[in-house]
């Protein structure tokens, strides 16, 4: 049976002479009654830089439970003050064992590091023995220095050998610490944590201290001291400020204006290369909506705004799902709508409404019926769209293209965007342009934090950061603002301007038309693609209304067929609006996607009161 055993190591460390006490700990776990270390023998041997050499020879016996070996925990970081922590470097961590697997496997996570020696294939049982060695920097006080509490008058090792987590008793535990001069007295304290009874011996000899101790239950430490002469370690305790919010994001003058710099600057370029790269073209010397005639040069620059004079005309040979997205530079739904009028209008189809006149708004429907004239004189996104509409039918209901024609929808936006491109209105694709951008944004946020998360965690410098991101999050939302039209299509914009404001501001007894010619159905498309569908339907509503002869359109079939079909003008115009929303809705609808699912269901001294200390067990 495969077991992993969690001592948890440690009750913490202070230093000696009241300095102060630093806890740590970990959340112990069961161990197998049957564990227990039989004996422990521990050499330290402390170089005059205060490096430590620890060897840990240990017997252990396992019982007649499977385990893969013993593991020790050891404290790496213990609190020193409020802004700081003391730090113990471990290295060259190596184990061997003559009679047991002793591959090491070293972790650390938070301020512990775990030492597992043994085969995570391989179990044993019974008793075995192992050595462990390792170097450590940062166990010895030296004199003279300030720890929170105090003053050390002589160097001093105060060291937890044995944690308060131990998970496992242990048995005949001794510690000898030798250093670089004799050792000036020697002290232990074992049993509970915070207790002050000594343990077994603490003797002296020369250079060397040696310390004993019988037996240990689980949880109980044993705890060391030793003291020199002042001066006969040249080390200080190795100290590391705490990371705190506050500390990471410190406003300081030179924090403050280096992120005011960062930030300024970063925001500088970005608009700066908005209003370069994203700036509208234009013919200078022109009036606006004029191009060079052939052969004739223009000078061309930045686009200023100039007065818009009212055509009351569009622009020639061109289509309203062209002039909604050369408008806003945007393919949007409301464009192919209008694109789908248009073709009704062309004669390429025929709507029809489907239900009673009195239906409610939901429950109305309208059916789109292909005509059998030929499709070869579209442009691409107007075949493109056709062919998705009727997919090889002679007719549809819009009820029917809900959820099912997105995926097309998405083709005939992004084939009606190359259009508006190829036609040199666009000195890009508006759309690839602003996903650029949007690109960029992402990838600069992402660096920016990585940065400021880098610059937090190490220095005083994290508030640097925080302009950066920004920097990132505006290239992105200003990316509506980066496509830019060329001066030809600047000019063709001009023109749709001034169309656009004559369908918006034409009443009905301003327009003028031919007998017989059908203004309303040709200037609708645009007015739809304008959003300006309801006024312009409106007007002819009016007319009608005042008896003018307003010719029937032939594309649109009501609910009571052609027949009086501007006799209950108010009622088509609530027909037609109805239709385009309807139309928005059902095309621009997503198609359902699978549910998921899985194909499976399922003040002085005192025991446990020094720096280090660990704990450990089998697992």
């Amino acid at each position: 049976m495969r077991r992993t055993l969690t001592a948890a190591a440690l009750g913490g460390g202070a230093l000696l002479a009241g300095a102060g006490v630093l806890l740590a700990g970990a959340a112990p776990a069961a161990a197998d009654a049957q564990d227990v270390i039989t004996s422990l023998q521990e050499a330290i041997t402390l170089d005059a830089d205060g490096t430590a050499h620890v060897v840990i020879d240990l017997t252990m016996d396992f019982g007649s439970s499977p385990n893969h070996g013993p593991y020790l925990t050891y404290v790496v970081k213990q609190k020193y003050d409020d802004t700081q922590d003391r730090v113990f470097r471990f290295a060259h961590i190596t184990a061997s064992s003559s009679d047991a697997p002793a591959a090491v496997d070293v972790q650390e996570d938070g301020g512990w590091k775990q030492i597992r020696i043994g085969d995570p294939d391989q179990t044993i049982t019974g008793s075995h023995t192992y050595r462990l060695s390792y170097d450590v920097q940062g166990w010895v006080n030296p004199a003279g220095y300030a720890f929170p509490t105090g003053v050390l008058p002589h160097d001093e090792l105060f060291l937890n050998v044995i944690g308060a987590s131990w998970d496992v008793p242990l048995q005949d535990v001794a510690v000898s610490v030798s250093g670089p001069a004799d050792v000036a007295d020697a002290a232990c304290y074992a049993a509970p944590q915070g207790s002050k009874d000594a343990c077994d011996a603490a003797t002296v000899d020369g250079r060397t201290a040696t310390y004993e101790q019988a037996s240990l239950a689980r949880g109980e430490p044993l705890t060391i001291v030793a003291a020199w002469p002042a001066g006969t370690f040249d080390t200080a305790p190795i100290l590391q400020e705490r990371w705190s919010p506050a500390r990471a994001f410190t406003l300081t003058p030179v924090t403050g204006t280096a992120a005011g710099v960062v930030g300024i600057g970063g925001l500088a370029l970005v608009i700066a290369r908005v209003r370069r790269r994203g700036r509208d073209r234009a013919y200078l010397g022109l009036t606006p909506g004029l191009a060079p005639a052939p052969g004739q040069e223009a000078a061309i620059g930045a686009r200023r705004k100039a007065p818009i004079s009212v055509q009351f005309t569009p622009p020639p040979q061109v289509h309203p799902g062209q002039l909604g997205t050369l408008i806003d530079e945007h393919a949007d739904v409301r464009d192919v709508t209008a694109t789908i009028i248009d073709l009704a209008v062309r004669g390429y189809l025929r709507i029809e409404q489907v239900g009673p006149p009195d239906a409610r708004d939901r429950d109305r429907d309208w059916r789109l019926v292909r005509t059998d004239k030929p499709d070869g004189d579209l442009v691409d996104y107007e075949h493109r769209l056709l062919a998705a509409l009727f997919a090889g039918r002679a007719d549809v209901l819009l009820s029917e293209l809900r959820t099912t024609f997105a995926s097309s929808l998405a083709r005939v936006q992004s084939l009606l965007y190359e259009d508006v491109t190829t036609r040199g209105w666009f000195s890009g694709n508006p759309r690839h342009v602003r996903a650029r951008w949007v690109s960029a944004g992402i990838a600069l946020t992402v660096v920016a934090v990585g940065i400021t998360a880098l610059l937090a965690a190490r220095t005083h410098w994290g508030l640097v950061g925080l302009p950066l991101v920004l920097v990132g999050v505006v290239v992105a939302v200003v990316s509506g603002a980066a496509p830019a039209r060329t001066a030809q299509g600047t000019a063709v914009l001009a023109q749709t301007e001034g169309f656009r404001r004559y369908l918006a501001t034409a009443e009905a007894d301003q327009l003028r038309f031919e007998e017989g010619e059908d203004l309303f159905s040709r200037y609708l498309p645009f007015a739809v693609a304008f959003g300006l569908t309801e006024r312009w339907t409106r007007i002819f509503a009016e007319l009608a209304a005042r008896g003018v002869d307003v010719p029937v359109p032939t594309w649109y079939v009501g609910a009571w067929g052609y027949y009086g079909f501007w006799a209950g003008a108010s009622a088509f115009e609530r027909d037609l609006t109805g239709f385009t929303t309807t139309m928005d809705t059902a095309i621009s609808a997503p198609t359902p996607g699978s549910s998921g699912g899985s194909g499976f269901s399922s003040g002085g001294g005192f025991s446990g009161g020094g720096v280090g200390g660990g704990g450990g067990g089998s697992w």
